[in-house]
């Protein structure tokens, strides 16, 4: 019987650690936001007087110039700590706790999609939802169900999915943050858009 997802007493990982992706040379990515996500984000941090900040992620199309894309499809907030990790709206500082004993996501009622869709991923080689294997609680439970315990986090990733459509046939783009550990940083390719194949 699969059991339903619940966040591991005492762990905000997904909130604190950012990963590199598609490799470390792109540097660590940010939590994915569409762009009409982007100015309800700013207007959220302005309001609760935070400093953060929201690069490109991914654009499709190539404009006159060559050097980037026509549309971006997806943006991400950057964490804040000068390795990228730690989302700007978990508070770290305060005693009030989340539910599961962990850190607070101060916007939780109006967090991005990409975090209500975790810990459910879409999986880049078959396009078919996968559970995130760096969530505590997903490593012991692996498979997606068919119903049920996941129901809210599956909506939202099709909402993603519906907001973010990629032809074959046009170029895509990603953008290089050129954020990450220390140790790491002779790998990273400078901060800005780059072309690759679908």
């Amino acid at each position: 019987m699969y059991k339903q997802f619940r966040c591991v007493d005492g762990c905000s990982d997904c909130c604190k650690y950012r990963q590199y992706f598609p490799s470390v040379k792109y540097g660590k990515t940010g939590v994915l936001l569409l762009p009409h996500e982007k100015s309800k984000i700013e207007e959220i941090a302005q309001r609760n007087k935070l400093e953060i900040k929201i690069l490109p992620r991914v654009g499709i199309g190539r404009n006159m110039m060559g050097s980037g894309p026509e549309e971006i499809l997806m943006y991400q907030i950057m964490g804040r700590e000068t390795q990228g990790d730690i989302c700007p709206f978990l508070d770290t500082d305060s005693d009030l706790k989340a539910p599961n004993g962990g850190y607070r996501c101060t916007i939780y009622e109006e967090r991005p999609l990409a975090c209500r869709a975790y810990p459910v991923n879409e999986s880049t080689n078959n396009r078919k939802p996968v559970l995130d294997t760096r969530c505590q609680f997903c490593t012991a439970n692996l498979d997606i169900p068919e119903k049920g315990s996941l129901t809210r986090e599956l909506t939202a990733l099709k909402s993603i999915k519906r907001h973010v459509r990629i032809d074959r046939n046009t170029p895509v783009w990603r953008y290089a943050t050129h954020i990450g550990e220390e140790r790491d940083s002779e790998k990273f390719l400078p901060e800005g858009w780059l072309i690759q194949d679908i």
